[in-house]
């Protein structure tokens, strides 16, 4: 095969990769008037065992932490994004349900780890947490946790 034909098929192999990004992956479409990007997580249990979770977008009430986002964006008044969050506040002293917001990879590692001994509403609540960071991620938690 000559040099210009080696070229015409690495230009066709390049466009109907270039088709295959555009047309053919599955993206995700979402209506962006309806996202509910969440910015702090709050994580408790209720007085009769179950997960709660409190974040702007509303609240989730579960068995544990899966069922728990389930309810959360089932009764959201759009899509919730968890992985946009930057706080974690846990308000239990179980690492057993912090384990598991963490490996549910509903977050990102570098979401700050913050304790409280109660929930507090939202509003207001990401900005102080803003003002004073964390010396810990989930991510840094989560490693600690699994070396004992």
């Amino acid at each position: 095969m000559s040099g210009r034909g080696r070229l015409r098929g690495a230009a066709a192999a390049g466009l109907a990769v270039l088709a295959l990004l555009i047309w053919g992956l599955p993206f995700p479409a979402y209506e962006t008037a309806t996202l509910l990007p969440v910015e702090t997580v709050q994580l408790a249990r209720t007085e009769d065992g179950r997960v709660l979770l409190r974040t702007e977008a509303g609240d989730g009430v579960g068995a544990d932490w899966s069922a728990a986002v389930r309810e959360l964006r089932a009764n959201a008044p759009g899509t919730v994004l968890l992985d946009t969050a930057e706080q974690l506040v846990l308000c239990t002293d179980e690492p057993e349900l912090l384990q598991e917001a963490a490996e549910s990879g509903d977050l990102r590692p570098a979401v700050q780890l913050r304790y409280a001994d109660a929930l507090r509403g939202t509003d207001g609540l990401a900005e102080l947490l803003h003002a004073h960071e964390s010396d810990w991620t989930i991510a840094e938690v989560l490693a600690r946790l699994r070396r004992g």
